[in-house]
């Protein structure tokens, strides 16, 4: 009885050792892909500011048998490459702009003739950044005795000056408010600064025509909702909303539901969302802002 336990036994592992051996013969070699490692190259999961230059280099090789048939590049799972090939080798190079994203995803995916298939991935994270939010602000047009007209942002505050106050921060005043329905100038409820060399409308000593430093603020309409404009969290989207073909020195026919971009003379970029137009000459103009810190 042992005799035959022990020639069971010895069956059962010849067996188990022969299917071990069959699928460690039976297991695929998979093409390979790697990223270059060269200065300037992402090899890894990394960091970036909205629009910085993202840089790969890929090389994807054959398993020593099976040609290379198919390569393709996906970003967050959409093919912005499909490429049919027939080689050992597939070298590609190629960059990108960081997205407004908080993060991207980008994929390299390869095929061979035998149906093999590698990937590898690489993960952008947006490093955007803060913005100072105010939900309300508040200008009174030319005529109006009760709102301040005038607007500085500097030091990530929201600063509200009357014309007198304004003539003594120039330095500081980044728009002002007015309504213009005069004979040649249909602008309505406007928003401009005072290098936009507006006249006609003020007058008096305290003018922004008299100033000696004249910021100038760039407005630029764009396409984003209110909704879209409330989700801005940071200043990626401010950053890609400004269009420098479509600049202009002012905002005019101010209607609530607006979104412009906005280009400071610091530099500093922002959004500002139309919430409300009431009253012509004496009337106010109501904007909710978002401004890079």
């Amino acid at each position: 009885m042992k005799k035959i336990t022990s020639i069971i036994a010895l069956i059962a592992l010849s067996a188990l050792m022969l299917t071990t051996a069959c699928k460690k013969d039976d297991e695929p070699v998979l093409p390979t892909i790697k990223l270059s490692n060269a200065a300037g190259y992402i090899t890894a999961d990394a960091n970036a500011a909205y629009a910085d230059t993202l840089r790969f280099g890929i090389t994807a090789d054959y398993n020593g048998t099976d040609n290379l048939v198919k390569f393709m590049i996906l970003l967050d799972g959409q093919a912005i490459l499909d490429s049919t090939i027939n080689s050992t080798q597939f070298t590609f190079d190629f960059f990108s702009l960081k997205n407004t994203n908080d993060k991207e995803v980008w994929k390299f995916v390869t095929t061979d003739i035998a149906g093999n298939t590698f990937a590898d991935s690489v993960t952008i994270t947006g490093s955007f950044g803060e913005i100072a939010s105010f939900a309300s602000v508040k200008l009174g047009a030319q005529n109006n005795t009760t709102v301040p007209g005038f607007a500085s942002f500097a030091n990530n505050t929201a600063t509200l000056y009357t014309i007198d106050q304004a003539f003594n921060h120039q330095a500081d005043i980044d728009l002002f408010c007015f309504y213009e329905n005069t004979s040649g100038h249909v602008n309505l409820m406007t928003l401009a600064a005072p290098g936009s060399n507006i006249s006609g409308i003020f007058g008096g000593d305290y003018d922004p025509s008299n100033y000696t430093t004249k910021n100038v603020t760039y407005f630029v309409k764009t396409a984003l909702t209110a909704a879209e404009f409330d989700a801005v969290t940071n200043d990626a989207k401010v950053l890609a909303a400004f269009d420098p073909n479509n600049k202009f020195k002012k905002a005019k026919l101010l209607t609530a539901g607006e979104v412009y971009c906005i280009k400071l003379q610091s530099g500093k970029f922002g959004l500002l969302k139309i919430v409300e137009v009431t009253g012509v000459e004496d009337g106010t103009l109501e904007f909710a802002a978002k401004i890079q810190k």
